[in-house]
């Protein structure tokens, strides 16, 4: 015969990992693309390819956002609109290495075509390979501009000067080239609490104890 305690135990840990694993949506998230956002420029990368740099202009359920691209081996649709999409905060240090990057210079990454495509060099480099040298490394630029090249690697050496103050999201889509983005359409996202596992952990204890009183009592 089957234990209750045991089912009890099991049916309350489903429960839990449940709430945390699922997330209910009362809508489908729309990702609206357009084109670049201040120009673009290309570049041969020693990963192969001629990608054009920059970053891009869209909405996010109708808000407006610039997005840049952080895959080089998937691909979308400028000016076609979509609802694979999802937004999330990860915390990790790539994330924080585009959050410094975001704080140096963020402000002036869409002010002409040469920073726009400098700036998505940079987040390239940041998120492929990480020794921050775009002339070293698995990440390199082999030819392009190298005026917009040598900007790119200008903010690269100067980014353990900054800290990170941004919250920066990912769009990720499983069929589609995923983003990084920030701003006022996901003021509503929370960075992961490294607590939440041990918490956890902390109610499944107690969850045990009281079943043990029981089988004990």
């Amino acid at each position: 015969m089957s234990n209750p305690i045991t089912k009890l135990r099991g049916f309350s840990l489903a429960l839990v990992l449940a709430a945390l694993c699922s997330a209910p949506s009362t809508h489908a998230d729309t990702l609206g693309t357009s084109g670049y956002a201040a120009g673009s420029q290309s570049f041969n990368l020693s990963m192969g390819g001629s990608p054009s740099a920059g970053g891009f202009a869209g909405t996010w359920n109708a808000a407006s956002i610039v997005f840049w691209c952080i895959e080089l081996d998937q691909f979308f649709n400028p000016g076609d609109s979509y609802t694979d999409y999802t937004a999330s905060i990860p915390d990790n240090a790539i994330f924080t290495m585009l959050g410094q990057l975001f704080t140096e210079v963020g402000n002036a990454a869409t002010s002409s075509a040469s920073n726009s495509a400098a700036f998505q060099l940079a987040i390239w480099e940041i998120v492929y390979d990480g020794d921050l040298s775009l002339s070293a490394g698995t990440f390199q630029v082999t030819s392009g501009n190298m005026t917009t090249r040598n900007q790119a690697q200008s903010w690269l050496d100067h980014l353990g000067d900054f800290t990170d103050n941004y919250n920066i999201v990912l769009l990720h889509s499983a069929s589609r080239q995923d983003f990084i983005t920030f701003g006022e359409p996901f003021t509503h996202l929370r960075v992961p609490e490294p607590g939440s596992l041990a918490l956890l952990g902390i109610a499944l204890l107690g969850m045990l104890g009281v079943t043990r009183r029981r089988r004990t009592a």
